[in-house]
């Protein structure tokens, strides 16, 4: 995520704030109405400067959510002066956030730096590339605490942990042989391949006694670095809330995404008034419908009585998963509080790779 690489030059507040105490009645209701401005926003590519359409861009203090045009301008209209927390948003794109000033009537422009362009001699570092897995007892299932986990060849090393489970990350892409080891237990090993910008995912069993053994039970499982990220592995294991990844996405190949999530139990959609063409997502209730808050890669859009329109900012073909949560059991702490009473729905866009 990169802050916003420059703002729009603030003016003397100090004089303003003085001037409005001392106008008379008629004035000071003038310059209220002065305080409020409209600007326009351009965004931009860093490498080609040509506008990027699609941008959704969050302005999180007044609730607004916008999508920048097929010249990539959007248009903030009788915005209060002041200085605002600005989120864009664009799944071929890092995520742009920082403050936006705001003081008299403009245009501005903001640059979006693509994915994967880190600068020349880049070799690809920092990109989540490695194995997690966990460990457990053979007979009993349990997990196994404190098993040394090392790579030959490589000198790289992990310890698992209470659960069992252990993690190797910016592995050298290729295939490696990978040991188990703890005493009391026999030693295993195992051959991973490792894809760049990829995690394996193993399950591994350890027997207790030295007796020869069926060949190791591993599950491989390809993990978007994105939901890695973000722990939506970690919850779709803990088993609350509704999941879908993109392999569900690329077997059903929804037209529009409320279709892929009405797919689960009390999930619906209600139609706009103003639009009866348009539906929001919307979950039963006791013979009624509520509307659900939806976070967009973390970032409120919607929600209540201001549904999010999903179709209209989310594609199906860019998201990587979705979590659907339709009341606070298992829902992440940091989306409980105000407009979670409903439930909440979690997208999360693809960041290449």
């Amino acid at each position: 995520m990169r802050r916003l690489p420059f703002l729009i030059p603030v003016l003397g507040l100090a004089l303003a704030l003085a001037n409005t105490l001392s106008a008379p009645p008629a004035a000071a209701q003038e310059t209220r109405q002065a305080a409020a401005v409209t600007v326009t926003g351009n965004v931009v590519d860093d490498a080609t400067r040509q506008p990027v359409a699609g941008v959704v861009v969050v302005l999180e203090p007044l609730g607004r959510t916008l999508v920048t045009d097929d010249q990539g301008r959007f248009v903030l209209d009788s915005v209060p002066r002041g200085v605002y927390d600005l989120r864009l948003i664009h799944q071929d794109y890092q995520s742009l956030d920082g403050d936006l000033t705001i003081d008299r009537p403009g245009e501005f422009f903001l640059g979006l730096t693509p994915i994967g362009d880190t600068g020349a001699g880049d070799t690809g570092a920092g990109m989540i590339t490695g194995i997690v897995g966990v460990v457990t007892d053979q007979a009993s299932g349990q997990p196994v605490p404190e098993v040394v986990v090392s790579v030959d060849g490589i000198g790289r090393v992990a310890n698992t942990d209470q659960d069992g489970r252990f993690s190797l990350s910016e592995m050298v892409p290729g295939r490696h042989d990978v040991v188990f080891t703890y005493l009391g237990y026999r030693q295993r090993s195992v051959s991973v391949e490792v894809e760049a910008a990829h995690v394996v995912k193993l399950h591994v069993e350890l027997a207790v006694d030295a007796i020869a053994l069926d060949p190791i039970e591993v599950t491989v499982q390809r993990l978007d670095r994105n939901l890695q990220s973000v722990g939506f592995y970690q919850r779709e294991e803990d088993g609350w809330g509704d999941f879908l990844d993109r392999e569900d996405l690329e077997y059903w190949n929804p037209v529009l995404l409320t279709s892929a999530l009405t797919r689960f139990p009390g999930v619906t959609t209600v139609a706009d008034p103003r639009m009866p063409s348009r539906g929001f997502l919307a979950f039963r209730r006791r013979g009624t419908s509520c509307i659900p808050t939806v976070y967009l890669d973390g970032v409120r859009i919607g929600g209540g009585r201001d549904p999010a329109g999903i179709d209209d900012v989310v594609n199906p073909d860019v998201v990587a998963g979705v979590e659907v949560y339709r009341n606070t059991a298992g829902m992440p702490p940091q989306y409980w509080g105000t407009g979670s009473a409903c439930g909440v729905v979690l997208i999360w866009l693809r960041r290449g790779g």
